[in-house]
């Protein structure tokens, strides 16, 4: 008895920790401008889709499981960020994470749609990009943006109970520096 609970247990831990919500989806980033200027407020916002069909996804309640970041494009800097961290290791021994995780199902004409807004602001020749609600401050020296005023926004999902993870398709915005 104790085999057959011990190996029950196992297969269910496999399949839903292998399971990634991300597959087969598209993924990308909408701006609601090209071009922004130090001390704009921008927005973001992230779009899900599956390639067919509906898929189901699910996301922390946090969006801990979202990842964007900041790079100058052509260049090979990277920028860290910073987020507040979450980790599950498997499905809850209960069955209920909606205390931690929503679950959504996406269709074509239903996206995954979510908003975020930010800031960009300098600080003593610091370009700062944040957004508060995803705990991300990045920045970049604004030196740099003169030679090359071309962002490139990026990021990943990954499934909440593993490591695996698709990404989004690249976003590019300008800074103009006066």
């Amino acid at each position: 008895m104790k085999n057959v609970l011990a190996y029950s247990l196992l297969l269910i831990l496999t399949f839903s920790c292998n399971s990634n919500d991300f597959s087969d989806t598209e993924m990308y980033f909408q701006t609601d401008k090209e071009a922004y200027r130090l001390n704009d407020d921008f927005e973001i916002t992230v779009v899900i889709f599956p390639k067919n069909g509906e898929n189901k996804i699910r996301i922390f309640k946090k969006f801990n499981n979202l990842k964007i970041s900041f790079h100058l494009k052509n260049s090979e800097s990277e920028f860290s960020q910073e987020l507040k961290k979450h980790f599950i290791e498997g499905p809850s021994l209960t069955g209920d994470d909606s205390k931690y995780i929503d679950e959504y199902t996406i269709s074509q004409t239903q996206p995954f749609k979510k908003s975020f807004k930010g800031t960009i602001s300098e600080n003593e020749g610091i370009v700062v990009f944040k957004i508060p609600e995803l705990n991300i401050s990045e920045s970049i020296e604004k030196s740099e943006l003169f030679e090359n005023p071309e962002i490139i926004i990026t990021g990943n999902c990954h499934t909440v109970y593993s490591s695996i993870q698709e990404d989004f398709i690249p976003k590019d915005i300008k800074i103009l520096i006066d």
